[in-house]
């Protein structure tokens, strides 16, 4: 990751210094407002601390834009270069997010990005600070491994979470204990919702379940797995999302069910960040509703990728 910080020195030497203002520009969706605020205040944490830039100041460029409209994010980016930025952040659409990186390889600009997306090739001028999918899969065939799980059943919502747990389809061989794959259905509001999936799979006496499914989800698919009889303590659940710690688990914690997951978050220090947050908001007479529980990977990683952006010890 240091490859971003010699990168900026050697592109600033030709001007002798950095320069006093350093603009950074952000590309934001309208739903992306927490990761918009992580972003504004990485900037001035960064600005705020003088070891680190004692001559030179971060200045913050927002684009908000459409998640589909690529036109539209290709024309902000090409306003964002006119003024001169060192760095991109963003977006966090893979639809908008290839035509970023294209011109930002074309224009020799750092582009910084914090989604899982196994479609990017981490070249040229990208820095993608997510887990790379490949290592992250690796991770969950150890864990599998270190739980002693012999067989398992994978419940899966689309074509990328097999993609995530493409390492613990491989490492499952033939002569092992069968493993069932299961895909989530779409419509979790409907009559009786995820319980017939459940159901096969409580009837099946499978009673190790891998669950890769979107965040706002999770909680729905527990709660329905209490109700027909699979939170016991009979049962062990793997969760691959690396945000569970922002997902509320107390219902299910008198059941006896082991529920494991990674995180990249250490929610026990981010109470500081959010406070931070909040009082910064005040002074702009703006009110944000959240605590330290509700901050995902992505928004801690903004700060990292802030912190690569101007390290200056290759």
């Amino acid at each position: 990751m240091n490859f971003l910080g010699t990168f900026l020195i050697i592109h600033f030497m030709y001007c002798h210094a950095l320069p006093d203002i350093i603009r950074i520009g952000g590309l934001f969706h309208s739903t992306d407002s927490k990761q918009e605020i992580a972003f504004r205040y990485a900037v001035e944490k960064i600005n705020g601390n003088r070891d680190i830039l004692p001559k030179s100041r971060l200045s913050a460029q927002i684009e908000q834009i459409s998640p589909q409209d690529s036109f539209h994010a290709s024309k902000r980016v090409c306003h964002l270069l006119k003024t001169g930025i060192a760095a991109i952040f963003g977006p966090q659409s893979a639809h908008t997010a290839s035509h970023v990186q294209s011109i930002c390889d074309t224009m020799e600009i750092p582009h910084l990005e914090t989604r899982w997306d196994f479609r990017l090739k981490r070249e040229g001028c990208l820095v993608n600070l997510y887990p790379h999918p490949t290592t992250l899969s690796k991770a969950y065939v150890d864990l599998v491994k270190a739980m002693g799980w012999k067989s398992f059943t994978i419940i899966y919502e689309n074509n990328e979470g097999l993609v995530r747990l493409q390492e613990l389809l491989k490492a499952h061989g033939p002569t092992e204990h069968p493993i069932t794959i299961k895909q989530l259905g779409e419509d979790s509001k409907a009559k009786h919702g995820y319980r017939p999936l459940l159901k096969q799979i409580k009837n099946s006496a499978e009673s190790h379940i891998v669950l890769d499914c979107s965040i706002d989800k999770i909680y729905t698919v527990l709660k329905q797995a209490q109700e027909i009889g699979m939170m016991t303590d009979y049962h062990s659940y793997f969760i691959t999302s690396l945000d569970l710690h922002a997902v509320d688990l107390s219902e299910f914690k008198h059941g006896g069910t082991n529920i494991t997951a990674f995180r990249i978050v250490n929610p026990e220090k981010t109470q500081n960040v959010v406070q931070d947050w909040i009082f910064g908001e005040q002074r702009y007479l703006r009110k944000l509703n959240m605590d330290q529980t509700e901050i995902l990977g992505g928004e801690v990683l903004l700060k990292e990728k802030l912190s690569i952006l101007v390290d200056k010890n290759p």
